[in-house]
């Protein structure tokens, strides 16, 4: 805060007085009323909102049978909840609540809930869940069934799920057009108001240093009034558009939860209500500026005005999808400086049109040219510093929140980001053509005619004069162009804020397809008959098996006497011993057999064998793709200041950003130039020497380095019998996903980001005890789940140990 009052004291002030205090009062007056007024008829408004917590996992699940009645139902969402707005109800057919009426969450995994059960008896049950999401603070509302068997595994008299209404309401992918309207309407005004006075202390004022005292206080007097203008038009715009989304959101919850309780308690609230004082401030700030009596004051005026304006974009950073999971500082932090760069630069544009107006109206002509090819000067350094920071937050950014390439095409975030870089496109290129060829002809044309215009022959003046007016034509006019194109890239942004994210939405839809896998398949056999089977869900754990055999008429056949099922893991055929189920015939031709026969994901052969009275025994093969019940990974908050994406490792990250702060030291050396010659080879050194440390760290420094005693800390000797029982282990739960050899190729490895490791090239990286910890603890930022409680210590060592046989094989 002192560097930046220091900036300002470094520019020349005069107190405009109270000249304006009677029409400064109206406008702000009837402002503030505006606000009262819209805000008194924002709950006749309220809709349907999108919503972005989405049930990827419940326990029981959608549609499962059950044999025995479960004690709780557990659910995962795709995004952290809000608690005080979260809740579970379970109601019995009858309509009656079922359930403790407790709503539990889990600390370590804040997208988690779930609610006690009374005891159940045989029948269908209803779940139905409300909740908030503390990423967007939108709420998502569904309903789903499950029927609790009776004990000889036969399903209760009336459950059916064929009539049964569920679903998920209050939510699509995409936001409604209101909510997209009113964020693009405040955070657009937010940020040309804090561009604008950034705009006024960075490049206005330092630039009309040159000019007599009269001429800058004039100058100085219509900055200020530009500035205080917009302030006044703009601020209460966004005022308004945050408090609309405010009481729309809070309208649309479905708990009876008050709007001061939502904005004093509920994170998304607090920091909603926050955004809106920090408005109001920055308002005021506005007001101190123009009315200041003294230099002091408007001093602080300004001051409290950008201040207040970057707090309050910090608040839609906060509640924004970067603010929750791993490294959310990191990404927090480039989602606000991405809007603060963004803002620098759109403000700036907004400011260049009336300054060039009032510059041709109120100032000499050579005064004039020679104070604007002082002003593009400043500002093509703070817009080339916008720019970088733009697309190097841009960039981090979109590795945060895209878990893989492909999601810019599979998923609704990535397409709406697409499209704010095919915007992004042709503003660069405006910018460019600004920033390249037009403000340095324009510079160049006005040092040439007034700098050494007297030493030249008049048909060199002419050509000088003739590339100024060309040049006042176009500038004014790519100008514009570039300002409508931010304005609708803004607008993207909006959208995208409110978009549910990538990860998200790949969450839910691989939830629904680990649910919704129910396999159906009809096979010709012999005599003319004609044999279905049907497995649901088709998932590992339970499932509900129905043979059924007919002939190419469609009736069913009723000389079946026997129908049996073998289940073969065909992954990895000797690891897992067969198993068998009797079925029961539940109707003519017809029989059903409930159990928990798929006890690993991937390939399994299922032969169904029958005995008929009226010929030969027929046996079918039907192989099946079985999905796992918990493929999805709990949200994982990891640590705040962790790497917040798996593509690129903190080297990476870290030496491409020395790299980025080497070459803007060089891009701006001549106007580093200003500075005293040791400062400005000092400057020159330091850009060098982040140029090639951003190298070493980006491209020569590894990771990792090979252990030098990689079993040291082992207590379990790598015996026979403990790779045995190490390779046991590996198989029953581990071949999933790192495959049969350890490649990481398992066959869940697809869906995974990041990848699993291929053993065989990290198990010279690491010692056993590190791989211990691996495996005890889980791998933070990865699918990889913590199997501490599940094996004891000496299993985990002798996974371990076989897990070593690996890399000798390698190195064979």
């Amino acid at each position: 805060m002192t560097g930046f009052f220091a900036l300002l004291r470094m520019t020349r002030l005069r107190p405009l007085g109270m000249t304006r205090m009677r029409g400064l009062t109206r406008v702000t007056a009837i402002t503030l009323a505006g606000m009262v007024v819209a805000a008194a008829f924002l709950p006749l408004l309220a809709r349907e909102a999108s919503a972005h917590a989405a049930l990827v996992r419940a326990n029981p699940a959608n549609n499962e049978s059950v044999r025995r009645a479960p004690t709780r139902v557990v659910l995962n969402f795709s995004e952290p909840l809000e608690r005080e707005l979260t809740e579970i109800k379970v109601f019995s057919q009858d309509g009656e609540q079922v359930d403790d009426g407790e709503t539990a969450f889990d600390d370590n995994d804040r997208a988690f809930a779930s609610v006690g059960l009374e005891p159940l008896d045989p029948g269908l049950y209803s779940v139905e869940w409300s909740n908030v999401s503390t990423v967007d603070g939108h709420n998502l509302t569904g309903r789903y069934p499950f029927i609790v068997l009776n004990p000889d595994g036969s399903t209760p008299e009336g459950a059916s799920f064929d009539d049964y209404q569920g679903g998920t309401t209050g939510g699509e992918l995409l936001p409604k057009n209101i909510d997209s309207a009113l964020k693009w309407i405040a955070m657009l005004s937010l940020a040309v108001v804090a561009g604008a006075a950034f705009f006024l202390v960075a490049v206005l004022r330092p630039a009309a240093s040159f000019l007599e005292s009269d001429a800058y206080e004039r100058l100085n007097d219509a900055g200020e009034r530009w500035v205080v203008t917009l302030a006044h038009v703009l601020l209460p715009a966004s005022f308004i558009a945050s408090a609309f989304l405010v009481l729309l959101t809070w309208n649309r919850l479905n708990t009876d939860t008050g709007l001061w309780t939502y904005l004093t308690s509920v994170r998304t609230g607090e920091y909603r209500l926050a955004g809106l004082v920090l408005v109001l401030v920055a308002l005021a700030g506005a007001d101190l500026l123009y009315l200041g009596g003294s230099t002091k004051k408007r001093l602080a005026g300004v001051g409290v005005l950008v201040v207040a304006c970057l707090c309050a974009m910090l608040t839609y950073s906060m509640v924004s999808h970067s603010a929750t999971g791993t490294g959310k500082f990191w990404s927090a932090s480039s989602d606000f400086v991405h809007f603060a760069a963004s803002a620098a630069w759109l403000g700036a544009l907004v400011m260049l049109p009336p300054l060039l107006r009032w510059r041709r109206r109120q100032m000499p002509e050579q005064e004039g040219f020679l104070y604007l090819a002082n002003a593009f000067d400043r500002f093509s350094v703070v817009a080339g510093l916008s720019v970088a920071a733009v697309l190097s937050t841009g960039l981090f950014n979109g590795l945060t929140e895209l878990p893989r390439w492909s999601a810019f095409v599979d998923t609704t975030y990535g397409r709406v980001l697409l499209a704010k870089l095919i915007l992004v496109a042709p503003v660069l290129a405006i910018a460019g053509l600004n920033a390249y060829v037009l403000k340095p002809r324009l510079v160049a044309t006005i040092d040439g005619l007034y700098q050494q215009g007297g030493e030249r022959a008049d048909d060199d003046r002419s050509t000088w004069r003739r590339h100024l007016s060309w040049l006042q034509r176009w500038l004014p006019r790519t100008i514009a162009v570039e300002i409508a194109l931010i304005v609708a890239v803004f607008a993207s942004v909006a959208v995208l804020t409110q978009t549910s994210t990538a990860r998200g939405q790949l969450a839910a839809e691989a939830a629904a397809d680990a649910t919704s896998q129910a396999f159906e398949q009809t096979s010709n056999v012999a005599d003319g008959l004609q044999m279905t089977l049907e497995v649901t869900p088709n998932r590992v754990g339970l499932n509900e098996y129905t043979l059924t055999v007919s002939d190419e008429q469609g009736t069913p056949v009723d000389t079946i006497t026997q129908a049996r099922l073998r289940f073969q893991y065909e992954d990895l055929p000797d690891a897992i011993a067969p198993s068998e189920l009797a079925l029961t015939e539940f109707a003519p031709g017809s029989f059903q057999g409930n159990g928990a026969y798929f006890t690993q994901p991937g390939n399994w052969r299922v032969e169904a064998g029958l005995r008929r009275s009226d010929g030969d025994d027929i046996a079918r093969s039907y192989v099946l793709p079985v999905l796992r019940a918990d493929a999805l990974p709990n949200v994982d908050d990891g640590g705040a200041f962790d790497l917040p994406f798996t593509s690129f490792t903190w080297n990476e990250v870290g030496g491409a950003f020395l790299i980025l702060f080497g070459l803007l030291v060089f891009m701006y050396r001549k106007q580093l130039q200003m500075l005293a010659q040791p400062a400005y080879r000092a400057s020159l050194t330091l850009g060098a020497v982040m140029l090639v440390a951003g190298g070493v760290l980006a491209f020569g420094v590894h990771t990792h380095s090979e252990a030098q005693d990689a079993r040291a800390g082992n207590p379990i000797a790598p015996t026979e019998e403990s790779v045995g029982r190490g390779r046991e282990l590996f198989q029953q739960n581990c071949i999933v996903c790192h495959g049969v050899d350890g490649r990481g190729d398992g066959p869940q490895a697809a869906d995974l980001n990041p990848a699993p490791t291929d053993f065989r090239l990290h198990l010279p990286l690491h010692t056993d005890p590190q791989f211990y910890a691996f495996i005890a603890d889980g791998y933070r930022g990865s699918a990889m789940p913590a199997f501490g409680e599940a094996f004891s210590e000496e299993d985990i060592w002798n996974l371990v140990n076989f897990l070593r046989t690996f890399g000798e094989t390698a190195s064979q």
